[in-house]
């Protein structure tokens, strides 16, 4: 759906401020925000790189957010998204926890990271008592983890030895698949830095009765979240969230809160109130005109000065 004309005045009246051009720019998120997923495949619009590439050239800050970890940015993205940027990829990553870039050296990419924040042992301790409560339960449950070393990618954990080739099948993401008893796998956590978890119960066949237990899904380091990284990230650029145009589509999107204009793609409630504007997108296609129309306030405040 085209922009309105006030949703033009109210990107135009934002970009047009000096502090955007010097402390601003474009944080967002990926899947579901500029990416797209269609029967497997993870894919962004046309329209929406030709806008990206038009941000690029009017020499926009563009920075991603994501809770993908830095492997999965650079096997899914990085080639194309470098097409666009021709320089190193600023990226938040795993929830706000691990920031860097990512660069291209010859034909490969590498991950520099910047700053982490893992989680500490008390806090995994916290996710094995949850683990071992859901087993309690008649449950089972898979425990995705990703080491502060980036190129150990996704390690999946699941009680089930049975189970270790159907997860691997399933999760092509992973680069491990494993089943161990619990100790083992408190052991292996605690044996390195670990930025996030995630943990998913799964159905099993039982005569338990299943009994409701209090977990969360993400576990990362206390307050990390998505503005928590973005904003250290930013205060290390020398940038200022209120100066961002901010880009989501789901409650995780927490960085929108403080972004100086906010961008909501699809339908899904935020179950937050954001502090700025909000310009909302029905589906991922219209953020390319926003895209195209931020690019050309830029060009426009860099001709002037």
């Amino acid at each position: 759906m085209p922009l309105t004309s006030q949703q033009n005045q109210i990107i135009s009246d934002f970009t047009s401020r000096p502090e955007f051009i010097e402390k601003g720019g474009l944080i967002t998120d990926l899947d579901g925000t500029v990416i797209q997923q269609h029967e497997g495949r993870y894919f962004m619009p046309e329209e929406v790189g030709a806008g990206l590439t038009e941000l690029y050239l009017s020499n926009c800050t563009v920075i991603i957010n994501s809770m993908r970890f830095p492997l999965s940015v650079i096997n899914t993205f990085a080639n194309d998204w470098y097409g666009m940027s021709h320089a190193s990829i600023p990226l938040v990553s795993l929830n706000g926890s691990q920031a860097g870039y990512i660069h291209k050296e010859e034909s490969s990419f590498t991950f520099e990271e910047v700053m982490a924040f893992p989680l500490t042992a008390d806090e995994i301790g916290h996710l094995i008592s949850d683990v071992d409560a859901i087993l309690n339960n008649g449950r089972s449950a898979l425990v995705f983890y990703y080491p502060r070393d980036w190129k150990k990618g996704e390690i999946i954990w699941t009680p089930v030895q049975e189970k270790v080739d159907e997860t691997r099948d399933k999760y092509r993401s992973a680069s491990t698949v494993y089943s161990s008893n619990l100790d083992t796998l408190k052991e292996h956590l605690l044996a390195e830095d670990i930025c996030m978890i995630f943990l998913l119960p799964v159905e099993v066949q039982s005569d338990t009765p299943f009994q409701h237990t209090d977990h969360k899904d993400f576990y990362s380091h206390e307050q990390v979240n998505k503005l928590y990284g973005a904003k250290k990230f930013l205060s290390h650029l020398g940038l200022d969230m209120q100066h961002f145009i901010g880009a989501g589509d789901t409650p995780m999107d927490v960085f929108l809160k403080e972004a100086g204009l906010v961008l909501k793609v699809g339908k899904l409630n935020l179950n937050f109130e954001c502090a700025s504007e909000v310009i909302e997108l029905e589906q991922i296609i219209d953020i390319a005109e926003v895209f195209t129309t931020v690019a050309e306030c830029c060009k426009h405040e860099s001709k002037a000065a």
